[in-house]
């Protein structure tokens, strides 16, 4: 479906706004961007302008700088060798060529590593980049990403903004992963303003941004000024909605019948602001559903479509982009075949099944999903199951279930991190 020619407009001129921003942040001068409006079109801009300049991206559901940084730092753990990036900053302090040290160390026994290491730790000018240096080189365990925060925290004297400071260093100019946060509320937005502020003034470059919604953005500039409403203020980039009619004329041109839970359903994605491509599959998983009504054989392809439709729609939701991946092998076998999830959340160690008509026309299909479930539990995973007419009929109820699921699956990711454990999938 080809964006209308007004959308276009739109984009090239909120293109300009977000290209004055990062013009600044060349120049050194501390910038934020603010999108006000639907979660998604928020995400559908930054993402594309993003891809445009060939950056990577976090996105943190975070208002408090320390769990912000954490964030930001666990994607580069995820995205990056910074085991690497780090061997590259100490070898070039020492007149070595990008890659040499890293390769040295590669073999080493911990005790020739260390020799090595306290040999080159002197020629690092500055005591947090030294500490960070030291916290991914020396010789243990390659730290991961839920146990490397702790230990980047000590090193640089339980100081956040230190740490942020000293691990964006290490990155080569134009490197860095942008950061959105994204949230709800203006005493959301005043803590995460008051965040931002902060990190973009520790470093200047950061490529940052909020995602919020306009009612919020209107409160919060009410308040006495700051640091962070001027930063709001100055950044502010305003995202309309299309209209849930607008959304309607758009799906029903792909023909699909209107119908009650058609509305319903594009109500709500007309406030999310869903993308083009997420109508697109929706619309396909409309119409799959009412082939699959009128013809009980076609009822593998409506759930492969609802599927792609629910996969594409939590990708465009900042809360749960970078989640979920498709029809994904778990890494552990029932009766020696591979386990299969339609999708799933590795670091979450969260499980979607959307299931069709043909899972409960037999007593043994029935078995096998229970024996599926059993699997999963046992391996650590919290399993939601969702029939495939649901995710097109009652779309709001599952889509607030997964968000309330992945929010509770976060908070005790987080709390395992803070106490240095891997809170990630090990199968």
């Amino acid at each position: 479906m080809s964006p209308a020619p007004a959308a276009l407009q739109s984009d090239a001129a909120a293109f300009q706004t977000l290209e004055r921003h990062q013009h600044r942040r060349e120049q050194a001068i501390p910038t934020l961007t603010v999108l006000s409006g639907p979660p998604g079109t928020a995400m559908s801009l930054w993402r594309r302008w993003l891809e445009s300049r060939g950056q990577g991206w976090c996105v943190s559901l975070a208002s408090r700088e320390a769990e912000a940084i954490r964030d930001w730092i666990e994607f580069l753990f995820r995205t990056r060798n910074l085991e690497a990036d780090a061997a590259d900053v100490l070898g070039a302090a020492a007149g070595l060529s990008q890659g040499v040290l890293f390769s040295q160390l590669k073999g080493k026994t911990a005790h020739e590593r260390d020799l090595l290491l306290q040999e080159l730790f002197p020629a690092i000018p500055g005591t947090d980049a030294a500490s960070v240096c030291r916290c991914l080189l020396q010789p243990r365990a390659a730290p991961s990403a839920p146990t490397a925060w702790p230990g980047l925290l000590t090193a640089c004297e339980q100081n956040p903004l230190r740490a942020f400071a000293a691990v964006h260093a290490l990155l080569p100019p134009g490197e860095a992963p942008a950061l959105l946060l994204a949230g709800v509320g203006p005493g959301w937005l005043a803590q995460a303003a008051r965040a931002t502020a902060r990190m973009c003034d520790t470093v200047p470059t950061l490529t940052a941004a909020l995602s919020v919604e306009e009612q919020a953005v209107e409160f919060y500039l009410n308040g006495e000024e700051s640091q962070g409403r001027a930063l709001v203020r100055e950044g502010l980039l305003v995202l309309k909605a299309v209209s849930s009619q607008a959304l309607k004329k758009r799906v029903e041109a792909l023909g699909v019948r209107d119908t009650e839970a058609l509305s319903q359903s594009l109500s709500r994605l007309a406030a999310d602001g869903a993308p083009d491509e997420v109508l697109t599959l929706y619309g396909g998983a409309a119409r799959e559903r009412e082939t699959a009504t009128a013809q009980p054989e076609a009822e593998g392809q409506a759930r492969s479509e609802a599927e792609r439709f629910l996969s594409a729609l939590l990708e465009a939701l900042p809360a749960t982009r970078g989640l979920f991946e498709l029809n994904q092998r778990t890494g552990f076998r029932i009766n020696n075949r591979p386990v299969e999830v339609d999708l799933l959340s590795r670091r979450l160690k969260l499980a979607i099944e959307i299931d069709g008509y043909y899972h409960f026309q037999t007593p043994e299909a029935y078995r096998r999903d229970r024996r599926k479930d059993l699997a999963l539990q046992k391996h650590g995973y919290l399993v939601l199951r969702f029939l495939a007419n649901d995710v097109v009929a009652r779309l709001e109820e599952i889509r607030d279930t997964v968000l309330e699921v992945v929010s509770l699956r976060h908070n005790a990711a987080g709390r395992l991190s803070a106490y240095g454990e891997d809170a990630h999938d090990r199968d």
